[in-house]
């Protein structure tokens, strides 16, 4: 009970104390000029890469991500405050941004104002009651449905991500958490000025058109794959999922297992829960990386892999995923989760120039759709586009 109330009066003073702070940074110029905030959680490094491809914007990160180190404008949770005073300060924070931004991209489900509990309707009312633009950019199971991915196997005979979500935790097949995910959406499709989604992979219940998801992978870090395919003696074969269950990683250890037995020889290396620099070394090193066998859409490591120089062998598919470019496919091997085996065996045992052929394949498609320049600049004119605001 005491908890209860102590959470409905931080949640009433979260919005007198945001009003106020609009009220009074509205009326200075910002010491720092802002074109747009991304936030306010990171989500596989995509606050860090949106910010990165728009010139002037200001990065925030409430929680601090497991695996990527990133430096933020705003981030983290300091140990030194209480539930409350962080709450309260976060809420100052978020009106003194409100009143220096042209607007904000929102990453991920949650919203600046975590004592609301209201699928952001009073920040998106908020800012646009202000002038100040909305963007919603969704990375997964923020806005993706359970019921909607189940109807969507049962109609194709095709497992999805959403097929083992409930596998990992009893939340996923709860009416409450299904019910959020029609909030997050009724909220976007009232206020939102632009969405970025993955229509397929990402199924739910937006109404609205929705923009591709795209990637932000940095131009400067796209590795040569020539020196590593100039000769091939024992490939290295990588996993490193984030998930394992729902990036088919039980898929990948039965299909080391039997081509193993097979008599193959290659070097398998599989991370999970490691910092994100040591899967950097290990991408650099790898002829064949292994990714999301469930999903329509390669993930960032899969972006991550195709950089490195190495051959992607992932259930990415254009033909169900209507976002991705055409002529996505050649970018790197399809394989459906049935497919492991016989693809893993075709990559190991193919010669040296023909992975080659196809790492280089997978950074053309790069370069042409997942970069920060050739994401920024499309995500650039779309902000230009909105309509006007302050």
């Amino acid at each position: 009970m005491i908890r209860g109330l102590q959470h409905r009066l931080v949640r009433v003073l979260q919005r007198r104390l945001a009003k106020t702070s609009y009220r009074r940074h509205a009326k200075r110029p910002p010491a720092r000029p802002i074109s747009w905030v991304v936030g306010p959680d990171e989500v596989a490094n995509m606050v860090a890469s949106i910010a990165s491809a728009i010139p002037g914007s200001y990065s925030v990160s409430l929680t601090k991500h497991p695996f990527y180190a990133d430096a933020f404008d705003y981030g983290g949770a300091s140990p030194r405050r209480g539930w409350a005073l962080q709450m309260l300060s976060e809420a100052w924070h978020f009106g003194r941004i409100a009143a220096a931004a042209r607007g904000v991209i929102y990453v991920g489900p949650g919203g600046f104002l975590r004592a609301q509990d209201d699928a952001r309707e009073f920040e998106f009312g908020f800012l646009s009651e202000r002038g100040a633009g909305i963007v919603c950019y969704f990375t997964g199971s923020d806005i993706r449905s359970i019921p909607v991915m189940a109807e969507m196997e049962r109609r194709s005979g095709r497992p999805n991500i959403a097929t083992y979500l409930p596998a990992l935790s009893p939340v996923f097949s709860s009416g409450e958490y299904d019910l959020l995910r029609k909030r997050l959406a009724a909220t976007a499709d009232r206020y939102a000025d632009a969405v970025f989604n993955a229509s397929a992979d990402q199924s739910g219940y937006l109404t609205r058109e929705t923009m591709p998801f795209r990637y932000f992978y940095p131009d400067d870090r796209i590795a040569d794959p020539r020196p590593k395919f100039a000769s091939v003696e024992r490939p290295v074969v990588l996993h490193a999922p984030s998930s394992p269950i729902i990036k088919g990683t039980q898929l990948v250890r039965a299909a080391v297992a039997a081509l193993r037995e097979e008599g193959l020889d290659f070097e398998y290396v599989e991370l999970s829960g490691v910092p994100h620099a040591e899967v950097e070394r290990e991408l650099l090193r790898a002829h064949i990386v292994m990714n999301e066998f469930y999903s329509s859409m390669p993930g960032v490591f899969g972006v991550e892999a195709m950089a490195a120089g190495a051959v992607l062998l992932t259930a990415a598919d254009e033909e169900t995923e209507p976002d991705l470019p055409p002529g996505s496919n050649s970018a790197w091997v399809p394989t459906r989760h049935h497919e492991v085996t016989e693809r893993l065996r075709a990559a190991i045992t193919a010669p040296p120039e023909a992975l080659l052929a196809q790492a280089e394949a997978g950074q053309r498609w790069l370069r042409a759709h997942a970069t920060a320049r050739a994401s920024g600049e499309v995500v650039r004119q779309v902000l230009e586009d909105l309509r006007p605001s302050r």
